[in-house]
């Protein structure tokens, strides 16, 4: 499972991106309905690539 804090360096930016490949354009003002939750699972996508991690580490017991 893959997650994204909003908090961490560059995951803002990572958000933004996705919602750019989709056609979202911060210049154009117009309504644009995209689906959020694929903004974020590409987001998160992005984030793991970057820096090699596959998501939360859990530690065993």
């Amino acid at each position: 499972m893959l997650s994204l804090n909003l908090h961490e360096p560059g995951a803002v930016r990572a958000l933004l991106d996705a919602a750019s490949a989709r056609g979202w354009q911060p210049g154009v003002r117009r309504v644009v309905e995209i689906d959020g939750w694929s903004l974020l699972e590409a987001a998160a996508a992005a984030r793991a690539g970057a820096t090699g991690s596959t998501g939360p580490k859990h530690r065993p017991r």
